[in-house]
């Protein structure tokens, strides 16, 4: 009993210190102000914060509202937090309920042992979890956050959750589609009832109503998404994707863009059915691996992708290595790559060329593809023995 209190005591120490070394590295990075700052985040917060809720009638800003509101509640009841800091502050709190999550997800692997707690600071220590949130203030960790979530749900077969975490995380950013094949293969199982994907349009719904009560147009809302798409006409946008290996010409926008879109689905598609068809048992581990590929996958083929979009990738992909450590060197490839892409907006430099570490992308893609048909076609020893939940 002794010895057990000791470990306990042991363990929470290196919560605590990780936490407080978290909190330290991020708070080293909130000083700096991006140009997404300048030119975006800042005019929005210093809308709500002036105009209050009656700020949400008018389309001040080309984010769905989910972000602006939990900003709003910043300007409200934190009303004393410096712009910058409070632009940033939903991200470095999704930091740490992230890595929570991914933490619960190991567990079912590891039910005992360090392991759990190994990926939860895995998580909050990734270079490009940092960047993202502290460093460069995006929101890519909301989302992503909620994608964990859905996740964690759907390997403990609590489903009607990992479709309203689904649907959380698509109210946060349109990118979190990347995990849209895996759902499709696990409806076509009828692993998951048709009527639980009936709760994403009413989670996305239920996320205007507010800003609709302020007094904006609904049909404004609907359309936010659809606007976004048609902002910038490059197929890649610095991103590690196929379509980097296209110049990144208007001459060629026109054909590329639909047939990446038409590429992108069709793979999606196929990725489904072949889970759909294969007789092997979805175990969590298999799980975790469908996942890591399908958010591997779709941001590499789809056009107009930007640095951050294998955010997910990076996440999963550090799940995924607890699960197969033999694979222990994806997570770090598929870090430094993100890293590596992100140097040209954040640095304004390009050490590796973004045409370069696409094929780094494309690597990750095969191993993982000719493990999971390989599995998918004959299950082998250590997919029988993962926990299925």
């Amino acid at each position: 009993m002794k010895a057990l209190n000791v470990s306990r005591l042991f363990d929470l120490a290196i919560v605590l210190a990780g936490i407080a070394l978290a909190t330290a590295i991020r708070y080293s990075l909130l000083d700096f102000k991006s140009i997404d700052f300048y030119n975006y985040t800042h005019g929005w917060y210093n809308t709500i914060k002036g105009s209050g809720f009656s700020a949400f009638r008018t389309d001040f800003s080309n984010y769905n509202p989910p972000y602006l509101y939990l900003l709003y509640l910043i300007a409200r009841f934190l009303p004393d937090v410096p712009p910058l800091t409070a632009t940033k502050l939903p991200s470095l709190v999704a930091d740490f309920i992230m890595a929570w999550f991914a933490a619960q997800i190991v567990r079912i692997k590891y039910p005992k042992g360090i392991f759990p707690l190994m990926a939860a600071l895995a998580i909050l220590f990734a270079p490009t979890v940092i960047l993202n949130s502290a460093f460069w203030g995006q929101a890519d960790a909301l989302y992503t956050t909620a994608l964990v979530a859905c996740l964690y749900f759907l390997m403990t077969q609590k489903n009607i959750l990992a479709i309203l975490f689904f649907g959380l995380s698509i109210s946060f950013k349109a990118q979190a589609i990347f995990l849209s094949p895996l759902l499709l293969a696990l409806f076509l199982r009828k692993e998951i009832s048709w009527k639980y994907f009936l709760l994403i349009p009413l989670v996305m719904i239920l996320a205007l109503i507010p800003a609709w009560i302020a007094g904006r147009s609904f049909w404004d809302l609907l359309m936010t998404y659809p606007s976004q798409a048609g902002q910038y006409e490059q197929l890649s946008m610095h991103a590690p994707s196929a379509l980097s290996w296209i110049p990144n010409s208007g001459r060629f926008y026109p054909y590329f863009y639909p047939a990446g879109l038409i590429l992108s689905a069709a793979f999606g598609f196929f990725f489904a059915i072949y889970v759909y068809r294969s007789r092997t048992e979805l175990t969590a581990s298999l799980v975790v691996e469908l996942a890591l590929a399908s958010v591997v996958m779709m941001p590499f083929l789809l056009p107009k992708m930007l640095d951050r979009y294998f955010y997910p990738a990076d996440v999963i992909s550090i799940i995924f290595a607890f699960f197969f450590p033999t694979y222990f060197y994806i997570p770090i490839l598929m870090s430094v790559i993100s890293f590596f892409a992100y140097q040209p907006t954040l640095f304004g430099v390009e050490p590796i060329p973004i045409s370069i570490l696409a094929l780094g992308v494309l690597a990750i893609l095969v191993i993982l593809g000719i493990d999971i048909l390989s599995k998918l076609q004959s299950p082998n020893s250590e997919t029988e023995k993962s926990t299925k939940q």
